[in-house]
């Protein structure tokens, strides 16, 4: 039997996986403007949007000759959710503008994914460190914190605060800088493939895409279904520390219990 690879630490992405999308409030939205949709179809419709986003990613050399990838355009991501909820496509343009709107002011990625708070505990008590690299405007944290989120993290890492953005895997090194963990002993958990899996990847990372439907991941990828399903794939898949392995916070002086 081959021995499972040792695993030091789960680094999250924020938005998409341990909070997600406000289906509700953007259900309300569009029916207020005559569109009639529910949050359970629009959470089916999101994959779509995860492949149009995907699709707008483009690869551009640097000043070093190097090629890299820049990220999607959100614009596309929410084209493709729209459109795959079969909301009219006169109504698509301004629903995006409402969309955008909203995720400027009071934020759109700010619902609990359902599973996270259990996979975070869970993580925690298999002796894991844990941690968070998202791409986001500086409010990361905030919106974590309003989802009950940063109990167990050590730290979170915002493109917005440290001026690099992922699939960039220089926003990976830093939380791995930070944590004192090398990338293959690092798993990261994320739901984009053209940002997270790619970053991830790049890095040196281990990786898993939530694919909630089993349709979206390439062959190859790892992935489950949602967090729910993390600490026991977590489990089967690696050699963990065990029990008390993790140090608290507190006396790392790293952050929040």
């Amino acid at each position: 039997m081959t021995a499972r690879p040792a695993l030091d630490a789960v680094v999250f992405d924020a938005g998409g996986t341990l909070i997600r999308l406000d289906f509700e409030w953007m259900a309300e939205d569009l029916i207020a403007h005559r569109v009639a949709v529910t949050a359970e179809t629009l959470r089916r419709a999101e994959v779509s949007g995860r492949r149009a986003y995907d699709a707008s990613a483009r690869r551009a050399g640097g000043p070093d000759g190097a090629v890299t990838t820049v990220r999607g355009d959100v614009r596309e991501y929410f084209r493709g959710t729209l459109a795959a909820a079969a909301v009219p496509a006169e109504a698509v343009a301004p629903a995006i503008e409402r969309l955008l709107e909203r995720e400027r002011t009071r934020g759109l990625w700010c619902r609990p994914m359902e599973g996270a708070r259990g996979a975070l505990d869970a993580v925690r008590a298999a002796g894991l460190r844990a941690a968070v690299v998202s791409n986001s405007d500086g409010r990361a944290e905030h919106h974590l914190a309003q989802a009950d989120m940063m109990r167990g993290l050590e730290f979170v890492v915002d493109s917005h605060l440290v001026g690099i953005e992922k699939p960039d895997p220089g926003i990976f090194a830093v939380a791995l800088k930070r944590l004192g963990t090398a990338p293959a002993r690092t798993l990261f958990v994320g739901d984009i493939r053209s940002v997270d899996e790619r970053g991830a990847q790049a890095a040196g990372m281990r990786f898993v895409l939530l694919d909630p439907a089993g349709d979206y991941a390439a062959a190859g990828t790892a992935a489950i279904p949602g967090m729910e399903a993390l600490a026991a794939w977590v489990s089967a898949t690696f050699a963990v520390p065990g029990p008390g392995a993790v140090a608290s916070d507190a006396a790392r002086g790293t952050g929040p219990a």
